[in-house]
């Protein structure tokens, strides 16, 4: 009963820790960035969290072998789910703050489905109108809190960073890639990176701050944690949970950052943030359950 009862738990606990880890990085990343440049820092943690998630795929599927129909979406989802998606992000935490970025990226779920629609793999529907309609609205009222007009080019690159990620996870779905999991998410990291080196090492050499332990530690958590533990475990929740449960935990992470920004960054939290984060989770539930199609 004990064995049964644990089988039952791991996912659980596995689900719960990848929200907790998914939610940290943003306030994290946000520290180690104000020492470390955005490019830098991406090259840091990607080439350790490659070899790692090699291994880890090695040891499941006995190979790092990826066939030859997989190579272009490969190419293709590490160009939008490395390359773009974590430098806009980052350079996105850099300008707006950590619990705000994450807000406006995870409007993701809502851009990807519009773009499978668009693209024809999934349908136009009522369901993905209203998604579509809140998640526009939530992004208004963010637009609005951090003055916009005065910060565009922070608000365009987080953004920028969503729908990059959105695009990705599209390529992801319907791309047709039979590799594993892990082999596929070891290689996109080493691919998207290799376009990030030649700028991080023009641009960066001369900007590095101050690094002491507390980037160290970041560096580290960013490497086993952020990278090689999420896809590890997303994979293997996949595998326990459906995707509607798995994509509507998902919303716990924008919610959580907002609040971890507020009790440990000090940023004031106002009515627009909560209308933004309302409107954006919501749209992230209709558009990851579709209640409206039923």
């Amino acid at each position: 009963m004990g064995l049964n009862f644990s089988k039952q738990f791991l996912p659980v606990f596995l689900l719960i820790f990848l929200i907790l880890v998914w939610t940290s990085v943003w306030s994290l990343f946000k520290i180690a960035i104000e020492a470390i440049p955005p490019l830098s820092f991406r090259v840091i943690i990607g080439i350790p969290a490659f070899a790692l998630l090699l291994f880890l795929g090695y040891k499941k599927v006995k190979t790092v072998y990826v066939p030859k129909s997989d190579f272009k979406p490969l190419l293709l989802i590490s160009f939008f789910n490395v390359t773009l998606w974590q430098v806009l992000m980052l350079y996105g935490i850099n300008m707006l703050g950590g619990g705000r970025a994450a807000v406006l990226t995870y409007t993701m779920p809502v851009w990807a489905t519009i773009f499978a629609a668009i693209f024809g793999y999934e349908k136009i529907n009522i369901s993905i109108i209203i998604s579509l309609i809140l998640g526009m609205t939530g992004i208004f009222f963010l637009s609005l809190e951090i003055n916009v007009f005065e910060n565009i080019f922070g608000f365009l690159i987080t953004l920028s960073a969503g729908l990059s990620w959105a695009i990705g996870t599209m390529i992801v779905k319907y791309g047709g890639i039979k590799s594993d999991g892990l082999i596929v998410a070891g290689w996109q990291q080493i691919i998207g990176i290799v376009p990030i080196i030649p700028f991080a090492l023009y641009f960066d050499l001369n900007n590095f701050g101050l690094i002491n332990y507390t980037h160290i530690l970041i560096i580290i958590y960013g490497i086993f944690l952020s990278s090689a533990y999420t896809y590890w475990a997303y994979f293997t929740i996949l595998q326990k949970f459906s995707v509607n449960v798995t994509s509507v935990s998902v919303m716990a992470v924008p919610i959580l950052a907002i609040l971890v920004d507020y009790v440990l960054v000090d940023v004031k939290f106002s009515g627009y943030d909560l209308l933004a984060l309302i409107f954006i989770v919501s749209g992230i539930y209709i558009v990851a359950t579709k209640p409206f199609n039923k």
